[in-house]
């Protein structure tokens, strides 16, 4: 069991606190929204609201699910306003297929060089130096399956991405084999030195799997890699010049194919444990990463992190026997922000970041003295929504309505 729980509010993006002992661990911390709900600017809440209630608790470490901007736009604001920080980092290693060719790393090298907006793709590529340098006293290490790591006495295993035999989707593998076709067609005009992209695409991949192989990762690799990627950007004013660039640039641009990488980013997201089923997190995994890991999972767990803010429906019985249940949905306009109704059919007490809904209003559970039971026999909320110290340690701060899923027994 962790001792206490933070679930932060900021907006459409996740932000969770596992604390235990003197330690914590920092699962994420992104958002989309400059503006948070509340009206906070996004940043201040990072280096005034977030760091001064974690600053107390002397060792500090941090996990990185996956490189998307909601998940990581707020490590970088943290460690420019304090470096020291934390003093272990955890970053996701790049998954290879079963031909060692980490597609993911491929599709972004791509989209750098060929796109002159390349919308957040450069943190994947060059996020492990970017966080040496950014905290140099830090410890920073690769995860994948079967790596560990301990922090207040609770030992985490992640369970995926593996770092070899990714099971990629077909039409991603198909797309990056276009660029590769794209690039290395024989007898195009600039063909020799579309053909040195190529070779130092291949020498960056491979330095970068090297680099990730290291634990932890060696300031030389990062130093050596980045030096790569910068010769390979540094090509892109020749390259965009060539007729092959346009044919990739309207590859890239694509809208199927920006899904495609954002969707398989996702695929490869950490999802990792804690000892005897204490909590699982599981960052933006997909229905099928969830359902291959599922081998290495524990039949229930105390906390269980709704996948993908909660937005996608639980994927196996593994849900059903979770004490707890932490959606991040709050903070984006529209109906994708909404969590996904089959969670209040869940038998766990629900922990939510969105506005508490208008059933709970309607009937006077957001009383600080009359706490939110049953709702139907479908959902529940946990008391300590309401103020005070909750009875299960997991607090959600930033909601200042509560944050429930009750009303969606009320909706079907």
């Amino acid at each position: 069991m962790i001792p206490w729980v933070d679930l932060h509010n900021v907006g459409y993006g996740q932000c969770i606190v596992l604390g235990a002992g003197d330690s914590l661990l920092m699962a994420d911390c992104g958002s989309l929204n400059a503006c948070l709900p509340n009206g906070q600017d996004f940043s201040e809440y990072v280096t005034q609201s977030l760091t001064a209630r974690c600053s107390s608790v002397p060792h500090r470490a941090f996990l990185l699910s996956h490189f998307h901007r909601d998940h990581v736009n707020g490590l970088w604001e943290l460690l420019r306003q304090e470096p020291a920080f934390f003093e272990e980092l955890y970053l996701p290693c790049p998954p290879c297929d079963d031909r060692g060719l980490p597609l993911l790393l491929e599709y972004a090298a791509f989209t750098a060089v060929f796109l002159r907006e390349s919308g957040g793709l450069t943190d994947a590529l060059s996020g492990f130096y970017r966080v040496l340098q950014a905290a140099p006293q830090a410890d920073v290490y690769s995860l994948g399956q079967g790596d560990t790591l301990e922090n207040g006495g609770i030992l985490y295993e992640c369970v995926w991405p593996p770092r070899e035999n990714f099971p990629y989707d077909n039409a991603f593998t198909e797309l990056v084999e276009e660029l590769h076709r794209c690039a290395d067609m024989p007898g195009r005009r600039g063909g020799d030195v579309l053909g040195r992209f190529l070779c130092l695409l291949y020498d960056f991949c491979d330095s970068y799997l090297e680099m990730c192989r290291a634990q932890p990762v060696s300031r030389q690799d990062a130093e050596r890699t980045q030096s790569l990627l910068q010769a390979l950007v540094g090509m892109a004013p020749v390259l965009r010049r060539l007729p092959a660039a346009d044919e990739i640039a309207a590859m890239l641009q694509d809208r199927a194919a920006r899904e495609l990488y954002s969707s398989q980013m996702n695929a490869a997201s950490v999802i990792f444990q804690g000892e005897e089923g204490g909590v699982l997190m599981t960052g933006d995994a997909t229905a099928q990463a969830l359902l291959a890991a599922e081998p290495l999972l524990y039949p229930s767990y105390c906390i269980l992190q709704a996948p993908h803010h909660g937005q996608r429906p639980p994927w196996s019985d593994v849900c059903r026997g979770a004490e707890h249940i932490l959606i991040s949905c709050g903070g984006r306009p529209g109906a994708d922000a909404a969590a996904a109704p089959e969670w209040a059919a869940m038998p766990g007490v629900k922990h939510c970041t969105a506005p508490v809904c208008a059933a709970c209003l309607r009937d006077g559970c957001r009383s600080k003295h009359t706490p939110c039971g049953d709702f139907g026999g479908a959902a529940r909320r946990c008391p300590g929504n309401h103020g005070g110290e909750p009875p299960c340690g997991i607090c959600t701060l930033g909601t200042e309505a509560g944050g429930c899923l009750c009303g969606f027994a009320h909706r079907w």
